[in-house]
C-alpha cells in the first residue's frame, strides 16, 4: 500500500525557507534543546519527549529523551506521521487516547495492534515571523492526558525554543554582515590577496584547524606563521590585521564553531560574497 505525504502548512515555501536558515538541518546540534526535552517529560510526566524540525520533506530528530532516536535522524513526512500535523495550527494537538481519537484511531498502528504509542501531547515551535518549524512532542505508552497548567508550562516552553531559533538565525545573519565589512578592510590591506586568503584567514581567527599549503600567501605575506606543533597561527602583524578588521574572537564564536558544522557555517557566509 503506498502511503502519501502529510498535508503542508499554507506558507510550506516561506517556513522551509525559516527552518533551513537555523543551520539545524544540515548540522544537527541539541546542545541548546536537550534541556527542554528533559524538563517537557519532568513536567507532563509522559515517557518520552522529541524535539523535531521540519523540511520540505523529513522530519529532523534534534534532541529526543524516553525515545532511541539519534540527533540528525530523519523520517518522511507521511500521512501517519502525527506530528507532522501539529504543523498545520497554533494550537496544541492533545491526544488522551490516540486509538480512541476520532480521526486518528484509523492510524495502521492501532487498527493492527502494532501501537507503542497512546497518550500524545503534541506542540507547534513558532517562530517570531509565525512559521512553524518543528514540534515538540510527549508521548505516553498507555492513555495520558494534560490538565491545561501543564499545557500552559509546554506552551512556554516551546516560546523559548522558537526564541532560540531566532537567536541563532540573527547571530548568524550578524556574523555573515562581519564577514563582508571584514572583506573590504583585508583587500585595503593587499590587493593581491584572494577570497580563498581571505577564507583562510577567518578560519584560523575562529580557531579552525587549516593545513599549512592552504596558508602559504598569508605566510609569505607576514600574517602568519606555523608555530612549533606545526599549526597555522597569526604573527602579530595578522593580530594587528583581525584588529583593523574588526574581526573579534567573541562575535565569531557567538555560534558554537566545531568540526564540520564550522566549516559549514564558513562556507555559507563564503557563498554571499562569491
Amino acid at each position: 500500500m503506498t502511503v502519501g505525504l502529510a498535508p503542508r502548512p499554507a506558507n510550506e515555501e516561506q517556513r522551509v525557507q525559516a527552518v533551513i536558515k537555523t543551520g539545524l538541518i544540515e548540522a544537527p546540534d541539541n546542545a541548546n534543546f536537550q534541556v527542554y526535552c528533559d524538563l517537557a517529560k519532568d513536567i507532563t510526566g509522559f515517557h518520552r519527549a522529541t524535539f523535531s524540525l521540519f523540511d520540505a520533506e523529513m522530519q529532523c530528530s534534534i534532541a529526543d529523551v524516553g525515545g532511541n532516536k539519534e540527533v540528525g535522524e530523519r523520517g518522511v513526512r507521511h500521512e501517519n506521521n502525527i506530528c507532522s500535523y501539529v504543523l498545520l495550527d497554533t494550537k496544541p494537538l492533545l491526544m488522551e487516547d490516540i486509538s480512541k481519537d476520532p480521526i486518528w484511531k484509523s492510524h495502521p498502528k492501532a487498527l493492527d495492534g502494532s501501537m507503542e504509542w497512546y497518550g500524545y501531547a503534541g506542540f507547534p515551535v513558532i517562530n517570531k515571523d509565525n512559521f512553524a518549524l518543528g514540534t515538540l512532542c510527549m508521548l505516553h505508552k498507555t492513555p495520558k492526558a494534560l490538565n491545561e497548567y501543564q499545557v500552559e508550562l509546554i506552551k512556554k516552553i516551546t516560546s523559548n525554543m522558537a526564541h532560540l531559533l531566532d537567536v541563532q538565525v540573527e547571530q548568524k545573519e550578524i556574523t555573515s554582515q562581519k564577514i563582508l565589512e571584514a572583506l573590504v578592510n583585508f583587500q585595503k590591506y593587499d590587493s593581491n590577496l584572494t577570497i580563498q586568503d581571505f577564507k583562510s584567514f577567518v578560519s584560523i581567527v575562529s580557531d579552525i584547524k587549516i593545513e599549512k599549503s592552504q596558508a602559504s600567501v598569508l605566510i609569505e605575506k607576514g600574517l602568519c606563521k606555523t608555530n612549533q606543533k606545526g599549526l597555522v597561527e597569526l604573527t602579530s602583524s595578522g593580530v594587528e590585521l583581525q584588529s583593523d578588521m574588526k574581526l573579534e574572537v567573541k562575535p565569531m564564536k557567538k555560534i558554537k564553531l566545531a568540526g564540520d558544522a564550522a566549516q559549514s557555517l564558513i562556507d555559507e557566509m563564503f557563498a554571499k560574497i562569491n
